[in-house]
């Protein structure tokens, strides 16, 4: 809740990090501060102006002065000083420094300025805050061993503690109203009772402590729900709402439980070089940008334009309604650009001579794309599938040369760079990879993979 308040703060009324952690603060613990009581933190943004103190650090210390009394038990001025000195510690030791020259090289980013700081500093106050209500503030004991033997099961650690956010597998971010309640449940009795959805649309139960692992697990699966969705393998499939969405050109709700199933659930104890996402678009309006994960799907309709029908209106409807320009009218005749027209289909059925009544349906399919640190738009092969069968082969083929011919540790796009795109799309649409496919599956390969999350 209190990252929700900063977000609100930071980004849609332009407040500084102190300010904004301050504001925050005040709406979440009630603090009872008024809009000119935020002005006493203006001057702390930017690290004072200098770039020292982080500006998310003095608004929790100043939001603390405040909280300690209202939560501490006979609260004294040197309780708060040795209250703020622990504070300033579990700051550095969750963003890794305290000032803000440091803090702005490694997490700012130019869209959203300092966000990810301010959020972490929302983090660091909350638990705090948790602590000073309850037990004294955990001590992380757990071995490294014991970490990694977790991750893999889908429970990452919160930094500096024993408390892991379990991550709750979906169908593509459906839920029954059943898997709703045993989530919320599971939340309340096993962890810290809040949730968040990932850009994966898996769920994660917040602060699950280690020895709430094991029985968190077996509540959800009481339920019918799995945890997981780390690891150097294929990892849970997303999709836009092309079922419903009026642009949607296939069913995407359904081919992507297909492979899910397939793929997901069908592929879960096969190590690979490194993770491996995948994602389906209704459309090419790129909603879930199919093209920057491993294996993309961007649903298709090729218009079947019929030029002895066009008429050359003054007015071309087909035209008009090209959202990038690709039909044009010249000399009274329509012509569509090829190599321009991204295939949405709106054209379909606009002309009044019926010029253009249909298109065929399809799906594009592009591989090795990525974002992070390293970005990388993936490619288009060269023909447009017709089938979801067609797709599900090409699918498997992907996997199956990735496992056999990535390196451990590299992504798909770095295969695909290394061997060479003309390779590895003459492999996916031959048939050797599929004649081989007990074998590549039967390698011991890939036992420690690339991926860290």
């Amino acid at each position: 809740m209190l990252r929700d308040y900063a977000t609100k703060y930071y980004l849609d009324q332009h407040r500084n990090c102190a300010v904004t952690l301050l504001m925050a603060a005040n709406e979440q613990y009630q603090l009872g501060l008024e809009e000119r009581d935020f002005a006493l933190m203006a001057g702390f943004g930017g690290g004072m102006g200098c770039g020292d103190a982080c500006g998310a650090l003095t608004g929790a210390l100043a939001a603390l002065g405040l909280i300690y009394p209202k939560v501490v038990k006979d609260p004294s001025p040197a309780g708060l000083k040795e209250d703020s000195a622990r504070l300033n510690r579990e700051f550095e030791e969750a963003l890794g420094a305290r000032d803000c020259e440091t803090l702005k090289k490694k997490y700012r980013v130019e869209q959203t300025k300092c966000l990810e700081t301010v959020l972490l500093g929302c983090d660091v106050l909350e638990r705090h805050v948790r602590a000073l209500e309850g037990a004294p503030a955990q001590q992380a004991t757990l071995t490294p061993e014991q970490v990694k033997a977790v991750k893999g099961l889908g429970f990452l650690r919160c930094k500096g503690t024993n408390n892991f956010n379990c991550r709750v597998i979906t169908g593509n971010g459906k839920l029954s109203n059943a898997h709703l309640r045993r989530i919320a449940e599971a939340a309340e009795k096993f962890g810290n009772g809040e949730a968040a959805m990932t850009t994966r649309l898996t769920v994660e139960i917040q602060g699950v402590p280690y020895e709430n692992i094991e029985p968190i697990r077996a509540f959800l699966k009481e339920g019918g729900l799995t945890t997981g969705g780390t690891g150097s393998k294929v990892r849970p499939v997303v999709c836009c709402k092309g079922t419903t969405c009026q642009y949607g050109l296939y069913d995407t709700f359904t081919l992507a439980e297909k492979i899910h199933k397939a793929f997901y659930e069908g592929w879960h104890d096969v190590l690979l070089p490194h993770k491996f996402k995948i994602a389906l678009g209704g459309c090419p309006n790129n909603c879930v940008k199919p093209d920057l994960n491993d294996f993309g799907i961007v649903g298709q309709r090729v218009p079947q334009f019929e030029a002895d029908r066009c008429r050359g209106c003054k007015t071309c409807m087909v035209e008009k309604r090209c959202p990038i320009g690709a039909a044009k009218l010249s000399q009274g005749k329509l012509s569509i650009d090829g190599e321009a027209c991204n295939h949405c289909g709106r054209c379909v059925g606009q002309c009044p001579f019926k010029a253009l009544e249909d298109g065929a349906y399809g799906y594009k399919i592009y591989i090795g794309g990525r974002w992070g640190k390293q970005v990388a738009r993936g490619r288009a092969l060269g023909r447009i599938f017709t089938s979801e069968q067609e797709v599900m082969d090409v699918l498997e083929k992907a996997l199956l040369l990735f496992r056999d011919q990535g390196v451990t540790g590299e992504r798909f796009a770095d295969t695909i760079a290394r061997l060479g795109f003309e390779n590895v799309e003459a492999q996916l649409m031959g048939d050797e990879l599929t004649r081989r496919k007990e074998e590549i599956l039967g390698a011991v390969k890939h036992t420690v993979g690339g991926a860290t999350c």
